[in-house]
């Protein structure tokens, strides 16, 4: 994919205007549960020089915003960390085993599902860790499920909050009404798959669907 065509995408994400947000960061620990306030509006940059993560900001962003070891992001048959296996993928060089000694001007075919592997990976150990230690979970906080899998209640303030966190550590903003919304009812199209354990496959695809969005990925 070229450089201009993941730019359109992420202003399409995103929805650029010259509105300027009227919404506060409040960083991912302070009042998860608030009510989003933010309008839409999304403040023009500058300079407008658009840059995908790459390999190494986007396992430590993840690491940062999961709060995880950054060992512990991704690793291919549990011992490869995946930004040095999938680097040149996600733009990175590798002079030593691929003679690759410059960033690559475009994006390949396979930097979509690296992207994917490495968040999904993230997002699977951040929500093992709140599923089997609740006591001290992260993201996930009082999210019940019953003894099938499934969320006990999917309008339950918990899970509001698990999503208002979500996204405050993925986009360091609110999420808009819409927004959060739309990742709760998520849970339903999840369930009505027939998947088993519902509730931790919804907070798979909550945790996936934005911290693989453009406003996610590039900086």
């Amino acid at each position: 994919m070229r450089p201009e065509r993941l730019l359109l995408t992420c202003l399409l994400f995103t929805g650029c205007s010259d509105k300027p947000p009227t919404a506060v960061d409040l960083g991912p620990g302070a009042n998860p549960g608030v009510t989003p306030e933010w309008d839409g509006g999304v403040a023009k940059s500058q300079k407008g020089n658009l840059r995908f993560k790459g390999p190494e900001r986007l396992s430590l962003d993840l690491a940062q915003a999961l709060e995880l070891p950054s060992t512990s992001v991704c690793n291919e048959l549990g011992q490869y960390p995946c930004q040095g296996v999938h680097g040149v993928a996600l733009g990175g060089v590798d002079p030593y085993e691929h003679s690759v000694y410059e960033t690559p001007t475009v994006t390949g075919a396979t930097t979509p599902i690296a992207v994917e592997r490495i968040v999904l990976s993230a997002c699977n150990a951040r929500i093992t860790l709140d599923v089997t230690t609740p006591a001290s979970a992260v993201v996930f906080k009082d999210v019940a499920l019953t003894s099938d899998g499934k969320l006990v209640d999917a309008a339950s303030p918990a899970v509001a909050t698990a999503v208002t966190s979500l996204v405050r550590r993925a986009w360091l903003r609110d999420p808009t009404q819409a927004e959060r919304d739309t990742l709760v009812r998520l849970s339903a199209d999840v369930q009505a798959t027939g998947t088993a354990s519902p509730g931790v496959a919804w907070m798979q695809a909550a945790c996936l669907s934005v911290f693989s969005s453009a406003e996610a990925v590039f900086y």
